[in-house]
């Protein structure tokens, strides 16, 4: 049970249980989305340990696109490097670590503008691995709480982190330990706050098991402030490839630490996230409309994708029911293992399920994979997605 992470209060309510079948797990797994009772804030609860998580997205290799990186995801990069520049602009000297650099796409803006005194951090070893590769980047492949280092920088940049990680205080200390004297603090984190403004695309999309904190702007100032970080500039954008908005912000390390602890509650973010989760009821509703044929006609069925919405929809729709032949995912590290008993593999596979019908398990990427179903794969058969079918 986690105490909350802005007020340390215990107390919460429950706003919604998500459960999750993970690859190699037997049984399923869950966590409760709650709202702090005193300050508001909302966060998952009754999680896996810290460790757990890294183990989870070091195993993932989550995002990685060895050949080819998608536009949506060019365009986020692009659009929080321009952010940087306008509002906290620097030079070619500026000192920049990433912490969560993944395969080094966001610190590539920085040396492609000319930018030489670059670090990542990384727990993916395989992003870190591809980040050198493919651009020259020094990258370190650990998590910021087993990181050590006497060195500070510039500008530390948290591009989708902060929600990933159980204890913030410790984080929060240990990274405003990396900034020097001015140095300036950039996060990226999904806004909860604008959860509930439309029905989701895919249903539950943003309780991922690694996705565990729900930041309001609030919620993230007064975090940040009470480590001695204040806000410089703070405003929300529109993330296309997730479909989702994310609070991009600046800090600086204050000249005197806050001496109040007090923090009026934060209610929007609880009302926002209990108006997202009915419309992902809705969403998911529709969803299992469109499997229960799958179910009855027991065709042959390929699931691409062995990620979170797999993950999700493995427990919470007739899914696991219908005639999975195989469940095919690009990552290397899942492949071999199973998934409610069905083996994954390869896309290579696709060959051996000549007749099946695909069913493309994402959304974020569902182009993506069917321009890969036709172009490398030559599939005829039929295939079909949340968003469309084929």
């Amino acid at each position: 049970m986690r105490s909350c992470a802005i007020c340390a209060e215990e107390g919460h309510t429950l706003i919604h249980r998500q459960e999750f079948l993970f690859p190699g797990q037997e049984s399923e797994a869950h966590y409760d989305v709650v709202a702090c009772e005193a300050c508001g804030f909302v966060f998952a609860s009754d999680i896996p340990e810290q460790a757990s998580l890294n183990d989870f997205y070091q195993a993932a290799e989550h995002h990685l696109h060895a050949t080819h990186l998608p536009d949506g995801l060019r365009d986020i990069h692009a659009d929080f490097f321009d952010f940087i520049q306008q509002h906290a602009p620097s030079s070619a000297g500026t000192r920049v670590v990433d912490i969560g650099c993944g395969m080094g796409h966001f610190l590539n803006h920085f040396k492609t503008a000319g930018f030489h005194q670059l670090l990542g951090i990384e727990p993916s070893p395989a992003a870190a691995r591809l980040a050198r590769a493919l651009y020259g980047i020094e990258v370190v492949p650990d998590t910021i709480d087993n990181y050590q280092t006497d060195e500070t920088y510039d500008l530390v940049t948290l591009c989708g982190v902060l929600e990933h990680i159980a204890d913030l205080d410790t984080a929060i200390g240990k990274i405003a330990a990396l900034l020097g004297p001015g140095g300036t603090l950039f996060v990226a984190v999904p806004d909860a706050t604008a959860f509930g403004q439309a029905p989701p695309h895919e249903p539950f999309l943003e309780f991922a098991l690694e996705h565990i904190n729900f930041f309001s702007q609030a919620s993230l100032d007064h975090l940040l402030d009470r480590n001695g970080l204040q806000r410089v500039h703070c405003e929300t954008h529109w993330n296309g490839l997730y479909r989702n908005h994310y609070i991009l912000a600046l800090y600086r390390r204050a000249t005197e630490p806050s001496s109040s602890s007090f923090f009026e509650r934060d209610s929007t973010c609880a009302e926002s996230v209990e108006r997202y989760v009915l419309l992902s009821g809705q969403r998911l509703a529709e969803t299992i409309n469109m499997i229960k044929p799958l179910v009855e006609s027991q065709e042959p069925l390929v699931i691409w994708g062995a990620g979170s919405l797999t993950a999700r929809l493995m427990c919470t729709t007739p899914l696991r029911q219908a005639n999975i032949t195989g469940i095919i995912d690009r990552n290397a590290q899942l492949q071999g293992k199973h998934l409610g008993g069905i083996p994954i593999s390869s896309p290579s596979s696709i060959t051996g399920h000549a007749g099946a019908t695909v069913f493309i398990a994402s959304t974020s990427y569902a182009k993506e994979i069917s321009d890969e179903l036709s172009t490398e794969h030559a599939w005829v058969g039929r295939i079909i997605s949340l968003s469309a079918s084929a």
